[in-house]
């Protein structure tokens, strides 16, 4: 029976996808290759595109890109095709080993059809409704956290300034003070949802034993990462956070050591402050984070970035295991 996969590369306005079919013999050829705009008309064009060059699709594949890929995710998913969302850590490595010097949206496309075929990957479920409601309100509420601190920052600045002006101090205090209602609203909904739930408000209660974890950003991360589905392993989960460390090295040249900050922005924003608290209040934490700063004692940030990282590795592993934080257990650094 012939294997038919469908690569698709997503970006913000549009998609390029390539279909390709292995036959019985293990032969393989690209059946065709266009670009979609990323759009629902967009998608209807795909399926018949791709159901008029093969009958039956084994396989859609596209990277996990932000948010751009869900739309069209969702669709095949209503349309009883098979999907599969590979993480971008995965398919960057992939790339690399089959050594392609060209990088357009046409060779990506085409890589990722080749991924389809030669693995066999574990099919995408969609999100579940609740996780999805428990998302959005989040990301808002992220999203009103960093307006609310832009705004303080801005307040500050205009009482410090020379001839203030009062119409805009008093329009940035009333914008604060609105940001505030918006925060505590939202948090207010979270919370509700969230004991709607027993069986996920109980493993909430499980990871707020972790020193440095508030409720609202454990749900931030469970829900983030759907519950951590798609990951198999800590390494993976580091890298779609964007915490893994990329070096700059060649030959007797040795850069400046990095995080590759190529992930879910949300998750560093909502780990950034329990990490500057579990600095201070998590033993196993702390302690990673002197260590760090004995090392290098002018980049402190580097120990804080370690807190952060530590701090996913700690909620997905116990999460995955259901079970509360254990100060005397030896996690490792």
């Amino acid at each position: 029976m012939n294997k038919v996969v469908v690569g698709i590369d997503v970006s913000m306005d549009d998609f390029h996808v390539c279909l390709k079919v292995r036959d019985k013999d293990e032969r393989t050829k690209i059946r065709g290759s266009r670009t979609f705009k990323n759009t629902k008309q967009g998608f209807e064009e795909l399926l018949r595109w791709a159901q008029r060059k093969e009958k039956s699709i084994s396989l859609f594949v596209m990277e996990a890109t932000g948010v751009y890929h869900e739309n069209l995710a969702y669709f095949l998913y209503d349309k009883d095709q098979t999907v599969s969302v590979v993480l971008a850590n995965k398919m960057k490595n992939y790339i690399k080993s089959l050594n392609v010097k060209t990088k357009t949206d046409k060779t990506d496309a085409k890589a990722i059809a080749k991924l389809g075929i030669e693995r066999s990957l574990v099919p995408w479920k969609p999100m579940s409704s609740e996780y999805k409601k428990l998302r959005d309100m989040c990301r808002e509420l992220l999203s009103q956290k960093k307006d609310r601190q832009r705004a303080m920052s801005q307040l500050h600045a205009f009482n410090k300034a020379h001839e203030k002006s009062d119409t805009i101090i008093k329009l940035k205090e009333e914008q604060i003070e609105l940001s505030d209602k918006i925060i505590a609203a939202l948090e207010k909904s979270i919370h509700q949802t969230v004991n709607q739930d027993p069986d996920f408000k109980k493993k909430i209660k499980k990871l707020e034993t972790i020193p440095g974890l508030r409720f609202v950003t454990i749900v931030i991360l469970i829900c983030e990462t759907n519950g951590f589905e798609l990951f198999k392993n800590i390494r993976q989960v580091v890298s779609y956070a964007g915490l893994d460390v990329v070096l700059d090295q060649s030959g007797n040249h040795n850069g400046k050591t990095r995080i590759s900050k190529k992930g879910n922005s949300r998750i560093r924003q909502a780990l950034y402050m329990p990490a500057m608290s579990a600095i201070q209040y998590n033993k196993p934490i702390r302690k990673l984070h002197e260590r760090i700063c004995r090392k290098n004692p002018k980049i402190r940030q580097k120990g804080v970035v370690a807190g952060m990282r530590k701090l996913l590795i700690l909620v997905y592993t116990l999460w995955k295991k259901d079970e509360e934080f254990d100060i005397n257990y030896q996690w490792g650094v």
